[in-house]
C-alpha cells in the first residue's frame, strides 16, 4: 500500500523539474502513473495557471506524513517499515533540493539526476525484502544553500600553504579533542554560520564510525598524510548491516573538502561489501587521500564530486554509486579477489539517458595493489560493469599498468538489458591494458578517437568544474 504514494511523488517532483527547467505546458496528472492521487494531492487547479515548487512540494510531504502516521505502523512488518523510512528519507532529499531551484536553476539537471537515482532506490527496498543491500540512505545532504563565499581567498593546497585549523584533534592529548566524533560533535553545537570551517586531525589511527550529516555544510577535514591520519573500522554487509550502514565515514553536508587523511575499511574480501567513504556531497572535493578496501571500498553516491591524487584499493565494484564523479591524477589499486572472483573497478549506477551523472577518470594509473598476494588461477580484471542500465564511465588518457581483460567490460550479473544503454568509453589509454581491439562490440561501447570527443569529459565541461573547483584551492586540469 506504501509504494503507490512515493511513486506518484517522485513522478510529481520530476514534472516539476522538468516544467521549472523548459517552462513547457504539462498537465501534471495526465502524464503521471497515478493520476487520481496526484489530483487528489495537487489538485487540478494547478493545471491553468503557474505555480510556484514549494507549495505542491509541501502537499506531497503532508499527505505522505499523514500516510505514515496513519496507516505505515499497522500495516507494514518490520522489514517493510524499515524499507518504508528509507523511502521517506530519500524523498526528503528530493525535497530539500527542488526548494532550492529558485535559488539556482544551472543545478536543476544534477538534482533531477538524483530524484531520479533516489526513486529507482525506493524501489529495489520493495523488489526484495530479503535482499536489501542497494538502498543507502540516511542523514540526507543539507537543506543550506551552498555558498562558495567561505571558500575564496583560500591559498592554493598544492603550495603547502598553512591552513588555519577551527579545533584540533590529536590522541596524544596535544589537542583540543582526542577524537573525530567528538570535534565533530562539538562543531555542530559551537559553529556559527556555514564559512569554511577546518579540522586539523593529527597523525594516528581513529578507529571511528563518522557521520558528517545535513547540518556540516562547507567542513573541511585535514589530516597529517595519506597512511598518516587513518580513519578506520571494519563493519561489513556480512553483519547484518544495509550497505551505507557498513560506511567507515559517510558526508552529506555540502561543499565537503579532506586533504591528506586514509579512509579504510580492513573488513576481508569473503566479508562482502564494505565501505570506507560513502560521499553524497555536492562540489565535494578529496585531495591527496586513500581509500583503502576490497568490495565496494567508495561510493560517490550523489551529486559533483572530485577527487585529485587520490589513491583508490578494492576488488570488486570498488569505485561505484551515481554520482557525478571525476577522478584525476589518481592511482587505482586492484587488490586480491575470493578466489574464483573476477576485479571490477568500477559499478556505475546511472539510470536514465538524460541524468548528466557519470564517473571520468583522466590521467590516472591502474595498477596492482603493492600488498597483493598471489592468486589461486588467474584473475580477470574489468574497467567496471552497469550497477544500472544507464551507466556511465570514461576512462581518458590513463596508463592501465596491468592486464584488463580483453573485453573490458562486464555484463552486471549476466543482465544484457544494458548493452545498447550504456555509455562505456576509452580514449588515448597505455599501458599493457590499454588495447582496445577485443573490447566488447556493446552499441554502448565507444573508443572515442578524437579530442573533440573526449572534450565533453573534461573537468570544464563535464561538471563545470572551473566554476567551484578554484575556490577550494585545489589544483586540476581544465581540459583533457
Amino acid at each position: 500500500m506504501a509504494k503507490p504514494y512515493l511513486l506518484e511523488f517522485y513522478s510529481i517532483a520530476t514534472l516539476v523539474v522538468l516544467k521549472f527547467i523548459s517552462c513547457y505546458e504539462v498537465s501534471f496528472c495526465d502524464r503521471t502513473p497515478f493520476p487520481k492521487l496526484c489530483n487528489l494531492i495537487i489538485g487540478q487547479e494547478l493545471e491553468s495557471r503557474d505555480f510556484g515548487i514549494n507549495m505542491p512540494m509541501s502537499q506531497a510531504r503532508e499527505a505522505l506524513e499523514d500516510y505514515l502516521t496513519t496507516y505505515g505502523q499497522t500495516t507494514f512488518d518490520d522489514q517493510a517499515m524499515e524499507d518504508w523510512i528509507d523511502c521517506l528519507e530519500l524523498y526528503k532529499d528530493v525535497i530539500n533540493h527542488l526548494n532550492l531551484l529558485n535559488v539556482n536553476p544551472k543545478n536543476a539537471e544534477n538534482w533531477l539526476a538524483n530524484a531520479t537515482f533516489n526513486h529507482q532506490t525506493c524501489l529495489n527496498g520493495f523488489k526484495d525484502l530479503k535482499v536489501h543491500v542497494d538502498v543507502l540512505s540516511g542523514n540526507k545532504p543539507s537543506t543550506s544553500k551552498f555558498s562558495t563565499t567561505g571558500l575564496r581567498g583560500f591559498t592554493q593546497l598544492a603550495e603547502g600553504a598553512m591552513i588555519e585549523a577551527n579545533v584540533v584533534v590529536a590522541q596524544d592529548g596535544s589537542g583540543d579533542f582526542g577524537t573525530i566524533n567528538e570535534a565533530i560533535e562539538a562543531t555542530q553545537k559551537q559553529r556559527i554560520g556555514t564559512d569554511r570551517y577546518v579540522i586539523y586531525v593529527k597523525a594516528g589511527i581513529y578507529k571511528e564510525n563518522i557521520v558528517i550529516g545535513q547540518s556540516m555544510p562547507n567542513l573541511m577535514l585535514i589530516g597529517d598524510g595519506i597512511d598518516a591520519t587513518v580513519i578506520t573500522n571494519d563493519k561489513n554487509n556480512h553483519q547484518g548491516l544495509l550497505t551505507d550502514k557498513t560506511a567507515t565515514v559517510q558526508v552529506w553536508g555540502l561543499g565537503f573538502i579532506a586533504m591528506g587523511i586514509t579512509f579504510e575499511n580492513t573488513a576481508g574480501p569473503e566479508y562482502g561489501q564494505a565501505i570506507a567513504l560513502l560521499s553524497a556531497s555536492d562540489f565535494s572535493v578529496f585531495y591527496r587521500c586513500s581509500f583503502k578496501g576490497f568490495q565496494d571500498t567508495l561510493c560517490l553516491l550523489h551529486y559533483r564530486q572530485f577527487y585529485r591524487e587520490c589513491d583508490i584499493y578494492g576488488t570488486v565494484d570498488f569505485i561505484f554509486g551515481d554520482a557525478s564523479g571525476f577522478l584525476q591524477n589518481c592511482n587505482i589499486y586492484v587488490r586480491t579477489p575470493l578466489p574464483g572472483q573476477q576485479n571490477t573497478i568500477t559499478a556505475q549506477g546511472r539510470v536514465e539517458e538524460t541524468s548528466t551523472t557519470g564517473f571520468v577518470i583522466h590521467n590516472s594509473r591502474i595498477s596492482s595493489s603493492p600488498d597483493s598476494t598471489p592468486a589461486n588461477g588467474p584473475v580477470m580484471t574489468y574497467l567496471g560493469r552497469p550497477w544500472r542500465d544507464y551507466s556511465r564511465v570514461v576512462y581518458i588518457k590513463c596508463d592501465f599498468d596491468i592486464m584488463i581483460d580483453p573485453t573490458g567490460w562486464l555484463p552486471y550479473n549476466g543482465n544484457s538489458a544494458a548493452f545498447e544503454r550504456v555509455y562505456y568509453a576509452e580514449f588515448l589509454n597505455k599501458g599493457i591494458g590499454a588495447n582496445t581491439d577485443g573490447r566488447v562490440t556493446w552499441p554502448g561501447y565507444h573508443p572515442l578517437t578524437s579530442g573533440e570527443e573526449a572534450e565533453q569529459f573534461s573537468a570544464r565541461n563535464f561538471f563545470a568544474g572551473e566554476s567551484w573547483i578554484p575556490q577550494t584551492g585545489v589544483p586540476f586540469y581544465y581540459g583533457i
